[in-house]
């Protein structure tokens, strides 16, 4: 357990703590992470978009906590570790398997598309990736938010996604209840565009099943007459 994972852990246990009686008022506290890609100061996560972006994060006041790999190799790996990285981020496509195998960072998956074959999907779970980060297009339709339910059943693991710094209130809570954990603003964002970001998760809706709000009990039509049988 990494980092980011236990970040992600913290976060979501604060969201959802609870005020007894007599408690001083809490300001909320965002739902999901909000990070930016680059140094932007606020910023819960900073991601580098490159490998050659790595010295631009850590010149400036801002924590690198991730690089964006062009290949997943254990002597890239290696190199983010030693920028301060906390964890990596890359495509299944161009990576080698023994570098997968570092228990000192996290990973996080990247995939170009949320619709991947279920067989895939378990079998990416077993790699127990920190994040895994589809490829979403904004705004968000009920087909990607379908999808992106969707994988993170089958996976069981937090997803993250790249959000425009205009996102809406109803995309950031479609993309939380569908089980995105994390969200980096997009490069270019401004500190302004963070703060905006985290005001809004903060005052998104408490996340409620709608599973069993309509949910009548149902009462055996026979009720009466077996208790008349039992009666004689």
């Amino acid at each position: 357990m990494g980092k980011l994972t236990d970040a992600i852990r913290d976060r979501r246990k604060r969201s959802q703590r609870r005020l007894g009686f007599g408690a001083a008022a809490e300001q909320p506290q965002p739902s999901m992470l909000v990070g930016a890609v680059g140094a932007v100061p606020g910023a819960d996560i900073a991601l580098a978009i490159s490998e050659s972006a790595i010295d631009e994060v850590a010149a400036s006041d801002v924590e690198l906590w991730g690089v964006r790999l062009e290949s997943l190799t254990v002597d890239r790996v290696q190199r983010a570790k030693d920028a301060g990285a906390a964890y990596v981020a890359f495509d299944v496509d161009s990576g080698m398997a023994d570098a997968a195998l570092d228990e000192d960072v996290d990973y996080v998956v990247r995939l170009s598309d949320t619709r991947i074959d279920e067989p895939d999907a378990r079998a990416l779970a077993t790699l127990r990736p920190s994040v895994i980060a589809p490829q979403v297009s904004f705004p968000l339709s009920l087909r990607s938010a379908l999808d992106l339910r969707r994988l993170s059943l089958l996976t069981s693991s937090p997803l993250g996604a790249i959000c425009p710094s205009d996102i809406s209130a109803g995309n950031l809570q479609a993309l939380r209840d569908a089980g995105v954990a994390a969200i980096l603003i997009e490069a270019g964002a401004t500190a302004e565009d963070v703060s905006s970001v985290r005001q809004l998760v903060a005052g998104l809706p408490e996340h409620k099943s709608k599973r069993d709000d309509d949910a009548q009990p149902m009462l055996p039509t026979t009720q009466s007459t077996s208790v008349e049988f039992e009666e004689e």
